[in-house]
């Protein structure tokens, strides 16, 4: 067996003396721009995916998961309104849930002896979806107006044009044009909930002497999987 060659240097380190400090704040009444929550909701997502591996396997022993989103996004104008008021919206979610999946293998096989290592292999299982979420605060969205054109009339004492004829002058134009600036909703991953349902494919046996030791190849798997989330959005909020 070789020899590890790594050290370990610890230290034992002194307990340092801090001071408390009151925070200091405004007092109210006041105008405040803070992140609002539009809605609060748990997603249920169904996934089936097909996983190879590179080599044959004997069994599964361990599996980790985490759950990462890569796009969460509200459409301002979908879902239902009362009285012009948003009442729901459509979000558009999706991200990948990292598995790595702890293994043992068949490395070698005798009359009497069956042995293998543990390796490891760390896959992406993407999933997407768009589901609608139910308002406990509408978000604000202000729409840009229309943009706007004036037009001049063309007189004999003011038209510049090399045709010079009564009403619309052609080869002037005004125009007005008005951009509003919005803030963009946001989400928050709060937590994650995952059952799985894993059948393991392609089985073949190793030896006659060991007729129970069947490795497989790839492994399907189910996965419903809850995801809770915040969406909010910077709002001006006036403050008592």
């Amino acid at each position: 067996m070789p020899i590890c060659n790594s050290t370990v240097d610890p230290k034992t380190l002194c307990l340092c003396n801090n001071t408390q400090i009151t925070p200091q704040g405004t007092n109210g009444p006041l105008v405040a721009k803070i992140p609002v929550v539009l809605a609060e909701t748990e997603i249920q997502i169904d996934t089936e995916a097909e996983i190879t591996f590179p080599e044959p396997y004997a069994e599964i022993k361990r599996i980790t998961k985490d759950v990462y989103l890569t796009q969460c996004k509200l459409i301002p104008g979908t879902g239902t309104s009362e009285d012009g008021v948003p009442t729901s919206g459509k979000l558009f979610i999706a991200g990948y849930i990292r598995k790595n999946i702890q293994y043992a293998t068949t490395e070698c096989v005798s009359s009497s002896i069956v042995g293998g290592v543990i390796k490891d292999l760390t896959v992406d299982v993407n999933f997407q979806g768009v589901t609608e979420i139910i308002y406990s605060r509408a978000p604000i969205f202000e729409y840009a107006p229309n943009e706007d054109e004036i037009d001049f009339t063309c007189t004999p004492c003011n038209c510049s044009c090399s045709d010079v004829t009564l009403g619309k002058i052609p080869c002037e134009q005004v125009y007005r044009h008005r951009v509003i600036f919005n803030e963009k909703p946001f989400c928050e991953l709060i937590s994650s909930r995952i059952y799985e349902y894993d059948t393991h494919t392609n089985p073949t046996v190793v030896s006659q002497n060991f007729p129970d030791r069947v490795v497989y190849n790839s492994l399907t798997e189910k996965m419903v999987v809850y995801i809770t989330l915040k969406v909010l959005q910077l709002q001006q909020v006036n403050i008592d």
